[in-house]
């Protein structure tokens, strides 16, 4: 079931311009590479050192993980607050990040990221996408360069240390 957010202000008609995608394969099934990307971050993200919730706006119920949650990762000591927009437990999770209530501060604006997990024999692909626009004038090649190489290559390498798997791409 796709649970899509109505509280939270629109998605912008269009995606921003600036996208980082990486693709990878990783040997859990796809229950498990769901729970690792949505709940576990800190297993595979260094900078992340905890995970919070609020469900009280969940459309799934105050209790469940759904559109309109929102997360709050405790990122090297500085919060940064995402709005969860749809969720499709073990297959899809999209969320954009609020550079407005967040204590990290990050070039970006019009935000959102999504993952998409496809099981594969005993294992999955995970595609994660993060699309983007420059918030203050930071070249578009610096900003996707930090994104992809310093915050995305690494936390996908760990994970897939962690589970097995093999980066396929990344864009």
């Amino acid at each position: 079931m796709n649970l899509v957010a109505q509280e939270l202000p629109a998605a912008p008609a269009r995606l921003a311009p600036l996208q980082v995608e990486a693709q990878f394969r990783l040997d859990v099934p796809a229950e498990e590479a769901f729970d690792l990307v949505v709940n576990r971050l800190g297993e595979w993200f260094a900078a992340v050192r905890s995970v919070t919730w609020d469900h009280a706006r969940s459309r799934r119920g105050t209790h469940l993980l759904g559109a309109c949650s929102q997360r709050i990762c405790d990122f090297e000591g500085k919060a940064l607050v995402e709005d969860i927009l749809e969720v499709e437990p073990g297959r899809r999770y999209v969320y954009s990040v609020d550079m407005d209530r967040s204590q990290l501060k990050m070039p970006l604006r019009n935000h959102r990221g999504s993952f998409a997990i496809e099981p594969r024999g005993t294992g999955c692909v995970v595609v994660w996408r993060q699309h983007f626009d420059a918030r203050w004038f930071v070249p578009a090649a610096i900003l996707r360069w930090q994104m992809r190489d310093k915050m995305m290559r690494p936390a996908v390498e760990k994970l897939v240390e962690l589970c097995g798997g093999m980066l396929v791409s990344l864009v």
